[in-house]
């Protein structure tokens, strides 16, 4: 490319040469008087002077004599930040939502002691401008020159503020009006939650829930049963994700205001389906891209972050005039939206709110027709996600998998032999439960180390057979279910807790199967999840182990009759559940079935897993997988091994990824190989996880360079 601009310090000769009047007298040279520095000394302190304020600019402590920049010192107050945020991305959406007609003036109205602050003066104002004005002109806009360029366009705007807070309940809110020169307006009201949660508080003085991010559908329709339906299946039918909904209403059968939060950006063809529909009007597309004041660690980084390296000056160095020493590695500049990767419980579903749960059932027994009716929705949706056969049986029973697991162990093994294989920590823990505590004869270990499956060829089907699909603290998982046969006469135990709703299971060859609701779906803890094929049930019916104390909560059969107890099975559970959790793990099964049931599940599980991959591949000489075959490889539990790192050296980066709040319990389980173990389930974004990885190489980076520095002392 060409030169935009070059500037001299340079004294002028004299007598002036020639070749001196010729570039003074260029029209493009701008000439300025020398102003001092003229000896060594001076130009010693004002080079120190400009190498502390430069330094200071990069570390965000202080931006003395920045000319070509706004108010940065501003954007070091990061409790402002959300607020900046907010008020741009009102902006953007208020000015993607205008039609034809022109806008005449912009209402900027501010509630609350904080939006209202003295600090915060006109800056709100700036980014509902550069939100509008971006979206508007080619050129760039900044919190700088919006307000000049909104006053040549000849957008008239004005402030309100009122210090107290609002009479809707939200301590601050801001509310952005565009008024056009037909006479009509629109009106949209934010607020941020917590610390930086941005929310859409209300549309057009209509109340609402709804998340300002990322690709948006918004449209008008009249609030009445099957709308949502016919919008989310058209979106369904051409493979675009539903992240979140909120909707705006006074009464139901008025009129409302719909809000989707989509994964990706709507296409033509879709939105031309939606208008043909019929019911909706005022059909428009939002796309809220991440925008600078979002930027983690403030705004200064869009301005003054240094691309290479962070600069540190030792000032005893400098007045010795010593060299500037360049250490360390810079910080990534995104980080995803959820920190949570923890491998259980795990990350809640994208736009979870636990205000959307309906609490009409907390205080009511579950053995209610209420109570039992939500239970046995549990159960029959569960069943239709995961394609079970009809004559198979699904309970919600208590203590999470592992009570699950143990209750078919306690009620059913005993009857033949049993091969137990494991290659991670729990299914260790089914073999030590067999032979320690249920203290079983002829019992056969198949086990492999933490990486790897055990010889599946040489375990016999004609036995009862016990092993985890998923190995949660391994990342290794079955390929497939081929060494079982059809014609087995043993039965099949299968703890599926990292499996299930993310990898196909044969179900023909599965007798007993279980997980547990915190997992996969990232639903809350307590609650196990037991299937049993007939042949399962058929084992319950005829075999009665001798000796062995039942307790109640571990019972599926009657016991006068020793008949199968079928209401586990139809919502009445052994014990008082959670019916909190029963809202929340019905609200996670409907967002499975509005993401495509079990095959959108295991896609949007692989695709996370692709991610991960990738990223290993172009760093392979620091990150290896735990499971090197690929085939066997976990696409929910990833466990990843780094190059020559002790376990203390892992938990250092594990510190400080959640230091910088961008990952939260990623370490590898206490007895498994120390590396990482990050959860990939379908409730990860996988634009999370891309803003992960970064910062997981940045730790690498960070943790070695300091451990070779300690080793060099």
């Amino acid at each position: 490319g060409k030169v935009a601009g070059m500037a001299f310090d340079i004294h002028a000769p004299s007598p002036p040469s020639d070749v001196w009047k010729q570039l003074v007298q260029h029209p493009n040279v701008i000439v300025t008087p020398h102003i001092g520095a003229l000896t060594k000394d001076a130009q010693q302190k004002v080079a120190r002077d400009l190498a502390y304020k430069v330094n200071d600019a990069l570390a965000g402590k202080s931006f003395k004599g920045v000319l070509n920049a706004p108010n940065i010192d501003f954007g070091k107050r990061e409790e402002f930040l959300p607020l900046l945020s907010l008020a741009e991305k009102l902006g953007s959406m208020q000015a993607q939502l205008l039609d034809d007609s022109r806008l005449s003036r912009v209402l900027v109205v501010s509630e609350g002691p904080k939006v209202t602050s003295s600090e915060l003066a006109g800056q709100l104002v700036k980014g509902v401008l550069k939100g509008l004005l971006s979206h508007m002109l080619e050129e760039e806009v900044t919190f700088t020159n919006a307000k000049q360029i909104a006053e040549v366009m000849g957008i008239q705007t004005v402030e309100h503020k009122h210090e107290e807070a609002s009479s809707s309940g939200f301590s601050d809110q801001l509310t952005v009006i565009f008024e056009k020169e037909n006479g009509t307006s629109k009106k949209i009201t934010g607020t941020v939650f917590g610390k930086n949660q941005l929310r859409l508080v209300a549309f057009d003085d209509l109340p609402m829930d709804a998340i300002p991010s990322g690709s948006m559908l918004l449209f008008n329709n009249t609030d009445q049963p099957g709308v949502l339906h016919k919008v989310t299946s058209v979106l369904a039918k051409n493979q675009i994700n539903i992240g979140c909904f909120g909707l705006a209403r006074e009464e139901s059968g008025a009129a409302a205001v719909s809000v989707l939060n989509v994964d990706e950006a709507i296409p033509d063809s879709v939105m031309e389906e939606l208008e043909a529909l019929g019911m909706l009007t005022n059909l428009r597309r939002v796309n809220l891209l991440e925008l600078n004041t979002a930027l983690p660690g403030g705004v200064w980084e869009k301005f003054l972050k240094p691309k290479d390296a962070s600069v540190v000056v030792d000032e005893a160095a400098a007045q010795e005039g010593e060299s500037v020493a360049v250490v360390r590695h810079p910080k990534p500049r995104v980080k995803p939206a959820s920190p949570n990767f923890g491998s259980g419980p795990c990350k809640k579903r994208p736009g979870y709110s636990l205000a959307a749960l309906s609490d009409v059932a907390l205080g009511r027994s579950h053995r209610s027709t209420l109570g039992k009716g939500l239970l046995e929705e549990s159960i029959v949706r569960s069943k239709k996600i995961l394609k079970l056969p009809k004559d198979y049986h699904l309970g919600i029973v208590p203590a999470s998998d592992t009570g699950a697991f143990e209750m078919a162990m306690w009620s059913m093994l005993g009857e033949r032999p049993v091969d137990i294989c494991y290659w991670e920590t729990f299914g260790k823990q089914w073999f030590k439960d067999a032979t320690t505590e249920l203290k079983l004869d002829n019992v056969t270990e198949f086990s492999a180390p933490f990486g790897e499956l055990p010889d599946l060829s040489k375990v016999n089907c004609d036995h009862d057979v016990l092993f985890t699909w998923n190995g949660t603290t391994s990342g290794v998982r079955m390929p497939n279910a081929d060494w079982i046969p059809d014609d087995r006469k043993g039965l099949i135990f299968n703890d599926a807790t990292s499996a299930a709703f993310a990898m196909d299971m044969p179900w023909h060859k599965i007798d007993v199967c279980t997980f547990s609701w915190q997992k996969v779906l990232g639903g809350e803890g307590g609650h196990g999840v037991i299937i049993l094929s007939p042949r399962a049930v058929e084992r319950l019916e005829s075999f009665v182990p001798e000796n062995r104390p039942m307790p109640k909560i571990f019972r599926m059969t009657n016991a006068a009759t020793g008949k199968f107890n079928k209401g586990i099975f139809e919502g009445s559970t052994i014990n008082t559940p959670s019916m909190l959790c029963v809202e929340d793990y019905l609200d996670a099964l409907r967002w499975a079935e509005s993401v495509g049931g079990m095959d959108g599940l295991i896609e949007i599980s692989q695709r996370n897993l692709k991610v991960v991959e990738d990223f290993a591949a172009e760093n392979s000489r620091w990150f290896k997988f735990l499971a090197a075959d690929k085939a066997i490889r976990s696409s929910t539990s990833v466990c990843l091994l780094i190059d020559g790192f002790s376990k203390e050296q892992v938990k250092q980066m594990q510190k400080l990824l959640e230091q910088e709040q961008v990952a939260f319990d990623v370490g590898s389980y206490r007895d498994a190989p120390p590396g990482l173990r990050i959860w990939c389930g379908a409730t990860v974004e996988t634009k999370d996880l891309e803003a992960l990885l970064p910062w997981i190489k940045w730790a690498y980076l960070e943790v070695k360079s300091s451990s070779e520095d300690a080793k060099a002392e």
